[in-house]
């Protein structure tokens, strides 16, 4: 490969007298120069696409929603793509440097690198616009309507995916790749992808079947993998819950699946079960009227369903009562914290303790021994050694 013009104008521009060189030094010395442009622009170009990569990065941060977790989004997507398509945009510099026509490069494959650009931005804001608007129309038709909206928001979601991967695919094909070596080459990608992101394809398969089976809603109060909270957002991948604390919490799909789910909204009335504990020596009957006393005086129990106060066990220290009755579900909470404080100040009132745990301790003396004979010829001192003691 021929040195090119440009190096070739910068040696000149150097002046450097290479005639009293070792001749291998002289002859290597324009490849060296070379290469070492050629590896400056490599370096050059990786910084410039990471700065376009952190571009991408802090506007999709801004313009995204506080509510709405910026990893794995379509910005971040975006971000990385871009920074792809920017070594791809800049390559003709090292190429150049390296001997090749990168004029001849600019103008073949320049508006297709263009055309690829703009074809992901659009994309981007296409889809985007498209998951806001899908999920906007989802709200409202459950604020008005009492529309479930959980499979809508969960189309939205993969819409958004499926736009951005089409539009990669296009901006492939306006590089240059041929559309059928693309295809193969994308299915053996995707093979060896899928057999790389098993956990993750897991997840996508388990977020389909939360959508067609919809064991929870957005809205309800749920408990998944362990943890309790509000489900907030159902992607192809995560579903999002609110604890009470106001934090939010990501749960891959395939873990949600996998594992027990309980919905504690699905039903409209809750049962609220208490247990308490009173001693042995109290009247069992006044205070299993006072439990019922408690559940049919409270306003939000529901008072046309069974209300039930019975003995549940003889404990070590005192005997279980168990009050329950029903409630709506979302007053559950409440009566239940005061169905608790009732009982307990009624119980109080009453003279009836609630005992806790006690434990026993016996100790016993032992009387001291008494002294006998052979106990003092046992402990008598032995005589010094050396001196007689005959008489």
């Amino acid at each position: 490969m021929t040195i090119p013009a440009d190096t070739t104008r910068l040696l000149a521009q150097l002046n450097i007298d290479t005639s009293t060189w070792p001749v291998w030094l002289a002859a290597s010395w324009p490849h060296m120069v070379k290469w070492s442009l050629v590896l400056a622009s490599v370096v050059l170009i990786w910084l410039l696409a990471t700065a376009v990569k952190h571009i991408v990065r802090f506007t999709g941060q801004r313009l995204t929603p506080k509510d709405k977790e910026f990893e794995g989004s379509a910005w971040d997507l975006m971000a990385s793509v871009a920074r792809v398509f920017a070594l791809i945009l800049f390559s003709p510099l090292p190429l150049g440097l390296a001997g090749y026509d990168w004029r001849t490069l600019v103008e073949t494959r320049g508006p297709g690198a263009m055309a690829a650009v703009a074809i992901l931005f659009f994309a981007l804001m296409g889809a985007n616009m498209i998951a806001r608007s899908l999920r906007k129309f989802g709200e409202k038709a459950h604020a008005h309507a009492g529309a479930d909206d959980t499979l809508i928001a969960f189309s939205a979601s993969l819409i958004k995916y499926v736009i951005f991967a089409i539009a990669i695919v296009m901006a492939l094909i306006q590089l240059g790749f041929p559309a059928a070596s693309l295809a193969a080459v994308l299915g053996a990608a995707g093979l060896a992808i899928g057999l790389a992101l098993q956990d993750t394809l897991k997840s996508v398969a388990a977020g389909v079947m939360l959508a067609v089976f919809r064991p929870f809603r957005i809205g309800d109060f749920v408990t998944l993998a362990g943890l309790d909270g509000e489900v907030t957002n159902i992607t192809p991948f995560t579903t999002s819950l609110k604890q009470i604390d106001n934090k939010i919490v990501s749960i891959t799909n395939d873990k949600v699946w996998g594992s027990p789910l309980i919905n504690h909204t699905l039903q409209p009335f809750r049962r609220i079960d208490l247990i308490f504990g009173i001693s042995y020596d109290d009247d069992i009957d006044k205070a299993l009227q006072i439990l019922r006393s408690a559940a049919e005086n409270h306003p939000q129990v529901i008072g046309y369903m069974p209300i039930w106060a019975g003995v549940r066990s003889l404990d070590d220290w005192s005997v279980s009562l168990t009050l329950r009755a029903w409630v709506a579900t979302p007053n559950n909470f409440q009566v239940r914290a005061d169905l608790m404080k009732t009982v307990k100040q009624a119980l109080d009132r009453a003279g009836i303790t609630i005992p806790f745990p006690t434990s026993t301790q016996y100790q016993v003396e032992t009387p001291p021994r008494e002294r006998r004979p052979e106990d003092e010829s046992e402990t008598a001192p032995s005589p010094p050694a050396g001196r007689d003691t005959s008489g």
